[in-house]
Order: C-alpha cells, then structure tokens, then sequence
C-alpha cells in the first residue's frame, strides 16, 4: 500500500513538472528581441489607438518598412477616412485623399503637427518589432523599457516562423497612450 501511495504521489509530482515545462515561453524578453534592430524589411497590419488630453485616434494601420523607406497607411473606423505617409530620410509626404503635402524634416514633427498627437515614428520602427530604439539609453522593465520618456510595454507576443514578435503594444508618455494591435506580421 506504502509502494502504491508513493507512485501515486511521484506521478503527481512528474505531472505537475511537465504542466509547468509544456507552459509556452512566448513572454517579452528584452535581450531576446535586440538583434531585431538589423531587421532590415518588415510588413505589419493591426490596429491602432492613440490618445493625449486633447485628442485621441482610432485606425486600422499598415505599416512597410524598408532601409529605404517606411510607407504607413491609416484607415479610419468603417473605412471612414483614409491617410498614407511615407517617409523617406527626411522627407515625409502625407496624402489625406484630398491632398497630398510634403515635408521636409523629422518624421516625429510632422505627424505631431499632422496629427495632433506626439507619435514616435523613428523610435515605433524599432518598438514594434520588441527592441529598443539603437544609440538611444533605455531602462529595462518586466514586460518592456523606458525610453526617451515613453514606457514600451509589451502585453502578448506571437510566433511568427520561428520568430518571437510583439502582439499588443502600449507605449505612453506623460498624457500621451498608443496601443497597437498587430494581426499580421511579414518579415521578408
């Protein structure tokens, strides 16, 4: 009977081990995610959210990036209003459907004027993809870092290949929130 009791309990005990090895592991790492600053191409298609104290944004976005370039297209609920940015050094072209206009200097500027809502764009190419904006001091945190006064947080990540990539994303500054929500990724 003693004999029994023990198996009992040592198969317990293996079972409870192998729950706890089979969880998955997708949580943010930070060290795991840097070499994903050389990725030098990337697509993605999600949703976004951006809000401050005075205004607040809501979008379908989908994003290319290249080494040349960043081509960003906005759609608004229900199709409603529709916006594409591309960014080219230091040259940003902003088409509404109504009217395109060009602009020369920082991408971060022009959006914030644009837009009416501070939108990190040279550091989101790196924050999207979980890794820290390059030549740039950060502080790790559990689920993410701070960075150039934003706090990147990453709240579910996704397998895409064999590639660990962020999911939903929250980055917030002062009165400042932007969440994404990736449902695609393309890395080639």
């Amino acid at each position: 009977m003693a004999n029994r009791f023990a198996v009992l309990i040592l198969t317990l005990l293996l079972n409870a081990c192998a729950t706890v090895l089979d969880k998955p592991a997708d949580l943010y790492q930070l060290a795991g995610m840097q070499s994903l600053q050389q990725q030098k191409q990337w697509y993605f298609e999600g949703r976004l959210a951006m809000a401050d104290e005075k205004d607040s944004i809501s979008a379908s976005i989908s994003w290319r990036h290249t080494l040349a370039r960043d081509d960003i297209e906005l759609t608004g609920p229900l199709a409603q209003g529709r916006m594409t940015i591309a960014v080219v050094e230091d040259r940003v072209v902003v088409d509404d459907g109504d009217k395109r206009q060009e602009f020369n200097g920082s991408v971060d500027e022009v959006l914030a004027e644009q837009l009416s809502v501070d939108v990190p764009v040279n550091a989101l190419r790196y924050w999207v993809l979980g890794a820290t904006q390059p030549d740039s001091q950060f502080i790790e945190q559990g689920d993410g870092f701070l960075q150039s006064g934003w706090r990147v947080s990453y709240k579910e990540m996704q397998r895409v290949n064999a590639v660990l990539l962020p999911r939903k994303i929250n980055a917030e500054k002062d009165k400042t929130k932007i969440k994404l929500v990736v449902d695609q990724w393309d890395l080639s």
